[in-house]
């Protein structure tokens, strides 16, 4: 199955449920940017924005953002949290953000693990050069992304994500050479019976080393690297003229 039929027909649907109380996470956002000193009344691309927190924290800040997602019911959700605040929001697929060429942001983020949701790492490496043809000269680029280049063994391999009384959500990971096959089931509640859902798609393997040499292959100084809660979040610019 695909990154997308899978959100459409199953993580869409209980993404935000998944992730938590939305606001705390908006605000926890707002602070990450904030004390890397990416306030800006410029502007700035979301990509894979999902239900929005990224977004929201950018359009805090200052930013005119523009809000990138495949998968519609997290953007109508986005349209509802975003209230007043300068959010454009596009659905299309990643690869096709740089469809505006007119739009020259300041700032382009890549958050949660949406890198590692695209087919290898070729498609990755396109996107980062997309991100640097896209930026201004000396324009940020924020990405975060799991490591999953070390695999886990035997029992470590099934994950409890999220429960409640209504709902159970538990992740199997396969490994192979060069991507991951994660297995999704959900149970839930309804009308006193358990009903499961199963669903299956596949991460790319790429570890913090790697990133950051497509990085630099791509036209990118990073400027930090750092590991928060078994997420990889790298701060990289994009090189002017003189940096060449």
């Amino acid at each position: 199955m695909s990154v997308k039929e899978h959100y459409d027909t199953l993580l869409g649907g209980i993404y935000s449920w998944m992730i938590g109380d939305f606001e705390s996470n908006a605000v926890q956002q707002e602070n990450f940017f904030r004390t890397r000193n990416l306030t800006s009344c410029g502007i700035a691309f979301d990509l894979g924005c999902g239900n929005g927190i990224q977004s929201v924290a950018l359009a805090r800040l200052g930013y005119s953002v523009f809000s990138f997602d495949f998968n519609r019911h997290l953007l109508d959700e986005l349209e509802i949290k975003k209230g007043e605040l300068d959010i454009t929001i596009i659905q299309c697929d990643l690869m096709n953000f740089d469809a505006e060429q007119s739009i020259h942001p300041d700032l382009i983020v890549c958050m949660g693990d949406t890198l590692t949701h695209l087919p290898d790492r070729e498609t990755i490496f396109a996107l980062l050069n997309k991100c640097s043809s896209a930026l201004v000269p000396g324009g940020s680029l924020v990405i975060s992304f799991r490591d999953m280049s070390m695999a886990l063994e035997g029992d470590a391999r099934f994950i409890p994500v999220k429960s409640d009384d209504t709902r159970i959500m538990t992740c199997f990971l396969e490994y192979f050479d060069d991507h991951v096959a994660v297995h999704d089931l959900v149970n839930e509640k309804k009308e006193g019976l358990w009903v499961q859902k199963v669903s299956s798609y596949n991460k790319v393997r790429i570890s913090e080393n790697e990133m950051k040499e497509l990085l630099a292959e791509s036209g990118f100084s990073v400027i930090s690297s750092e590991i928060i809660n078994r997420m990889v979040y790298i701060t990289a610019k994009k090189k002017g003229a003189v940096d060449l």
